[in-house]
């Protein structure tokens, strides 16, 4: 089976790739290799394919916030009142913001802000209201449900 992506078509064994390399980064081609019936080589330059077309934006690592003593954890809704480049420069500025997506709603940005005390986070939302409008919640429990994008879409890891 071929599912086209881009205008490309990558075959079921590239998409058996990119699944192992969705659950772990860190595999061998060896190991990824012995899983899809391919020889490290083989895999080796399929990845590098795969990466030079876009496909494989980047390798990343998952720390553990609680430890690193970022326990305060929070999303913002920001509705901003500077224009669009100004806000992307006031959220690049904030050290505290590890994730924002654009929405629709009432609100025009999500941020997801994580910061070692409280003090912290209210000097984030202060810095915010300078530039427009805040809705803060604090997040309870943080799971991250991994998501393996096969190529029938989502499949829940």
């Amino acid at each position: 089976m071929h599912k086209t992506i881009n205008h490309k078509v990558l075959d079921d064994l590239s998409w058996h790739i990119l699944e192992e390399l969705q659950r772990d980064g860190r595999l061998s081609t060896a190991e990824i290799g012995r899983r899809v019936g391919l020889s490290a080589p083989a895999v080796a330059d399929r990845i590098l394919k795969m990466e030079e077309q876009g496909y494989i934006n980047g390798y990343r690592t998952v720390l553990d916030l609680d430890k690193l003593g970022l326990s305060i954890r929070a999303f913002i809704f920001f509705k901003a009142q500077v224009k669009h480049a100004e806000m992307m420069d006031l959220i690049g500025s904030i050290p505290e913001v590890i994730d924002w997506h654009t929405v629709t709603g009432n609100y025009s940005i999500l941020l997801k802000v994580v910061t070692a005390s409280s003090a912290r986070l209210a000097a984030v939302v202060e810095r915010l209201e300078e530039f427009g409008e805040t809705n803060t919640s604090l997040i309870l429990a943080d799971k991250n449900v991994q998501t393996i994008i096969g190529p029938e879409g989502p499949i829940i890891a």
